[in-house]
């Protein structure tokens, strides 16, 4: 699914590419697909190598394509992941809010990506399956002090099955990029 805009009315302020990251089955494509598509699976897909989504979304008078490359989080990916990430602008590094472990890799994941760009990526840590409260073992305090640690832009804490703050993590890193874009520009 794309956007409700005709092709022909579209003029694109921006083209950004943005990367999905984290450990496997944290819900990196379910939060792609309720994004996208505005829908929630629930079978849970592996993903091989890569999955690539485009979204066109209208932000303060801005039309902006996104290039949603989401990631898989298997070890055996290791060598294409420096690879996909280039040329990212930004992206979403997600954890699983009740595997204490998702959130110990965080770190790699941001290396990781930090190692593979050029420029400082815009970069949220996300909390996903925030529906699932009674099995939840990390505290926002917690995941909080991770992301200003590794000096991310923003923490927030999702639901891809419910759509909570889904729209407005890749909304916000939208425009984070643009914002950090636009300073590029000034220099």
């Amino acid at each position: 699914m794309s956007s409700s805009i005709p092709e022909e009315e579209r003029r694109f302020t921006a083209v950004y590419k943005i990367v999905t990251l984290g450990e496997p089955a944290v819900g990196k494509t379910s939060l792609v697909t309720k994004y996208v598509t505005g829908k929630f699976e629930r079978d849970y897909h592996k993903t091989l190598g890569i999955d690539i989504s485009t979204f066109d979304t209208q932000l303060e008078d801005n039309l902006f394509k996104l290039l949603i490359w989401d990631l898989a989080g298997q070890e055996i990916f290791v060598e294409l992941r420096t690879r996909y990430c280039q040329g990212a602008g930004g992206g979403i590094v997600a954890f699983d809010l009740t595997r204490p472990q998702t959130l110990e890799a965080v770190p790699d994941w941001v290396k990781a990506v930090r190692g593979a760009v050029d420029i400082d990526p815009v970069l949220i840590l996300l909390g996903n399956k925030a529906d699932l409260g009674k099995r939840r073992k990390i505290s926002q305090k917690e995941a909080s002090k991770v992301s200003k640690d590794l000096g991310l832009h923003t923490y927030i804490e999702t639901s891809a099955k419910t759509g909570q703050h889904v729209t407005e993590c890749f909304n916000k890193l939208a425009l984070l990029m643009h914002k950090q874009g636009l300073e590029r520009l000034k220099r």
